[in-house]
């Protein structure tokens, strides 16, 4: 009886410890959860950070002064696999999107609900005239293959203004992975909107004209895509003492006549001011139309006025051609089969293809494509300035050589294999990166006409965080052109147009926009175009393999874990509150002896 009776009072104390422990359990949930809202975190395990924000994304959603409203066209019934499927990543990128602003909102929407082939049809022009391109996919029928179409698109809206963003930049109709690599986008392009929308100020970018300047159908492409970010004007200086003033950045590209002093002195005055400039120059005077009908042609200097200048700065380009045997292939007539011409790839060593070099170290070389270049030449840093930082930012391969002018440049060199003893120049330098306080080209030597100008206002050093970039390829920004009777239609820039199925070169967008984007300290954009997310497919063979062994793999090891869990929480409960019980136990009978 009186054992009886020791043991309902251990109860009555076990019982009492586990309330008290159930309610501090319970208060820690309720402090957990009050702490949990005021402070935002996530863990992110995978290695490329697939699940988080980069901090420019974020920096840019969490200055929105008002609600943004994302409206998204990818729903329906019918929709193929790979748009089901995409539809699910899409919409987890929102919801982790949108967890770190609540100022997010998002919506799927199906924009051909209506059975009415007319109400379809003005929806597509709506939404097509509004920048969300259709997407066509093919799928297999009873009948054959049937195209289908259908908008993979959003609209963001922000303050009665909207943003399109197309969500697919491939057709899928080759797979998956084409959705693959829209998903990698998805940050970019949707910050890139919410930027659009709410930015207060556009930077403007003028490319210079007046004096032989690659013109507007030449340079159409590069300036569509920098046009996304900046203003971009084409600008005459016009003898303007301030004419480039009100610009973040000027590029000067591939000019082909001579540089008065007039307006050297307004580039150099506004590099005084602070202001970013781009020389894509080139010294010598060679063209691949020049070839065309004849063998060979001689490359002499092309004197432009501008060597002096760029010397002051801290960079020579030489008067001279590179050849890489790294390079791009061009067409090479071989023989004739019935009356047709036959052509072949050949390496073409003036046109050098640069890898942009990781040992570098720089940001602004990160996840680039190959770099195509025509007849670029060798680029010196001089000067002993210590204000003056120097970068090799692009440079050829191992096996280059350079030749002096005049070079005899011929096309016998496409049918001789090149000895590559003789490429025996490494790594020579294309591109520099110039950061720093620079000193005027015009001390001690204005003209008198200049000085009595009425906006003359001489500077002989520049801010101390000036910067510059010249390349030695003034045709590295320029993009083929078709011409169709009167009217010519621009090419992409990278487009080969000798063999367009096969290369494609996108690496000159990419470096170029990050060169902008460098300029105008817009180091944010640069940071999302270098983000790079891998896609891991699985290997076919291997999954017909081994699918058996993964399928009961995957069935029966997450069972035996659970039931192993189980038995072992069982057991620890049982030795825990044995032992406990018989502690008490022997507690409470010493306590009445």
């Amino acid at each position: 009886m009186e054992q009886h009776k020791h043991q309902k009072n251990t109860r009555l104390v076990l019982k009492k410890q586990n309330i008290i422990q159930a309610i501090l359990i319970l208060l820690l949930i309720i402090v957990l959860n009050i702490l949990s809202s005021k402070v935002f975190h996530r863990f992110d395990l995978t290695q490329e950070k697939k699940f988080t924000i980069t901090e420019s994304s974020q920096k840019i959603i969490s200055n929105l002064e008002d609600k943004v409203y994302v409206e998204v066209y990818l729903n329906g019934k019918d929709l193929p696999v790979e748009l089901i499927r995409y539809q699910k990543v899409v919409k987890e990128f929102l919801d982790n999107f949108s967890s770190y602003s609540n100022k997010i909102e998002y919506v799927f929407k199906n924009p051909f609900d209506e059975k009415d082939p007319e109400f379809s049809s003005d929806v597509y022009r709506q939404l097509y005239n509004k920048g969300l391109n259709p997407t066509y996919i093919s799928q297999s029928t009873e009948g054959g293959v049937s195209e289908k179409m259908v908008f993979a698109g959003a609209l963001v809206k922000y303050e009665g203004k909207e943003y399109p963003v197309n969500l697919i930049n491939n057709n899928l109709s080759s797979g998956s992975s084409m959705v693959g690599l829209s998903e990698t986008e998805l940050e970019r392009d949707f910050t890139h909107a919410i930027w659009m929308l709410s930015r207060t100020e556009v930077q403007k970018i003028a490319f210079l004209e007046g004096n032989g300047e690659l013109n507007e159908n030449e340079t159409y492409d590069i300036m569509t895509s920098l046009s996304k970010y900046y203003q971009i004007d084409r600008l005459k200086m016009n003898n303007v003492l301030n004419a480039l003033d009100e610009y973040s950045a000027v590029v000067i590209a591939k000019p082909t006549e001579v540089f008065t002093e007039r307006e050297k002195f307004i580039i150099d005055q506004y590099i005084m001011k602070g202001g970013s400039v781009i020389w894509l120059v080139e010294w010598m005077d060679i063209s691949m139309d020049s070839l065309s009908s004849k063998p060979f042609e001689m490359a002499m200097i092309r004197n432009i006025r501008l060597d002096d200048q760029l010397f002051r700065y801290g960079i020579r380009i030489n008067p001279d051609l590179i050849q890489d045997l790294r390079c791009i292939n061009i067409p090479v007539y071989v023989n004739t089969v019935d009356g047709n011409p036959q052509f072949e790839p050949r390496p073409w060593y003036y046109f050098p293809l640069i890898v942009p070099d990781t040992l570098l170290n720089h940001q602004l070389l990160r996840n680039l494509d190959p770099i195509r270049t025509h007849f670029v030449s060798s680029i010196d840093t001089v000067g002993d300035n210590p204000d003056v930082k120097k970068t090799v930012l692009l440079r050829t391969s191992q096996y280059s050589k350079t030749s002096m002018h005049p070079v005899e440049v011929s096309l016998e060199i496409l049918r001789n294999r090149p000895d590559p003893k003789t490429f025996n120049k490494p790594h020579v330098p294309i591109a520099v990166l110039l950061e720093g306080k620079f000193t005027s080209n015009f001390i001690n030597r204005f003209t008198l006409e200049l000085y009595e100008h009425e906006d003359f206002n001489f500077i002989e050093e520049s801010e101390p965080n000036t910067k510059m970039i010249v390349i030695s390829d003034g045709d590295f920004i320029r993009n083929e052109i078709r011409t169709l009777g009167a009217k010519q239609q621009p090419y992409p820039l990278g487009y080969d147009k000798y063999y367009p199925e096969i290369q494609s070169y996108q690496g000159n967008t990419q470096f170029f926009m990050n060169c902008i984007n460098y300029l105008c300290a817009d180091d944010s954009f640069i940071s999302l175009r270098m983000r790079e997310i891998k896609l891991r497919t699985l290997n076919p063979t291997l999954v017909k393999q081994k699918m058996t062994f993964w399928m009961y793999m995957n069935s029966i090891i997450p069972v035996l874990i659970i039931i192993a869990f189980g038995l072992a929480v069982i057991i620890f409960r049982k030795i825990k509150y044995k032992k406990r019980f018989a502690t008490y136990t022997d507690k409470n009978i010493k306590q009445q002896k």
